[in-house]
């Protein structure tokens, strides 16, 4: 089939309109600048490495851009990636480049406070240790609690092997024995009050409480 330049002449004109209308409009909006946090994401850190201490989670950056552009970006819009391949135990030094920010197009980077991030790591570890049950209140007048068990009795804990030395117990949410005149039974979950460690499996523990008359 010939080409003819001139078919369908009125959409080629429409295109072409539009596309001058979109670059007028890109081209008339001001270059500004805005400073904004940007979430950390961390990377790679090798196995049996634990994060200590607090760890970032923001940085600051300064962008350039149209003021439609940045208008419209939020903190989703980008990311800092920390590659943590090079990690070892101790205190260990991680440069932050503009090259690092993850950043919709047509937005320059033109700082990032701060250039370094200052982290420490520690060996990880697994350590049983004793469920304690959390019992809240008191038996009704003339009665008692004679006995607290859990099932299980023992969980396994992950995490930094200095936190795992000073722990002592994993705890459970509080039952509840307020007023009771018979046993309680619970099947409630199962954690840790240190922030750095976690159960090695999420876990709830049925946790009876044996409730008696009080003996003369």
């Amino acid at each position: 089939m010939a080409y003819h330049p001139f078919r369908n002449l009125g959409l080629k004109f429409l295109s072409t309109l539009v596309a001058i209308m979109l670059w007028l409009i890109v081209a008339g909006e001001r270059t500004v600048e805005r400073v904004m946090r940007a979430p950390v994401e961390f990377q790679n850190l090798p196995a049996g490495l634990e994060i200590v201490g607090d760890a970032p989670d923001t940085i600051e950056v300064r962008l350039r851009g149209s003021s439609g552009a940045l208008s419209r970006m939020s903190a989703g819009d980008m990311a800092a990636v920390i590659d943590l391949t090079t990690a070892r135990p101790g205190q260990r030094l991680f440069h932050i480049t503009p090259s690092q920010v993850n950043v919709p197009y047509g937005v320059e980077i033109v700082q990032v406070g701060p250039s370094t991030l200052t982290m420490d790591f520690e060996l990880s570890g697994i350590r049983p240790v004793p469920v304690e049950p959390n019992i809240d209140g008191r038996p009704a007048p003339g009665y008692e609690v004679t006995k607290i068990t859990s099932d299980p009795a023992t969980v396994e804990v992950a995490g930094p092997e200095s936190a795992l030395k000073r722990l002592q117990a994993a705890i459970t949410e509080p039952v509840s024995v307020t007023d009771q005149t018979r046993t309680v039974r619970e099947v409630v979950n199962i954690g840790v009050p240190n922030a750095t460690l976690r159960l090695r499996t999420p876990q709830t523990a049925v946790v009876t409480v044996t409730i008696a008359p009080k003996q003369p």
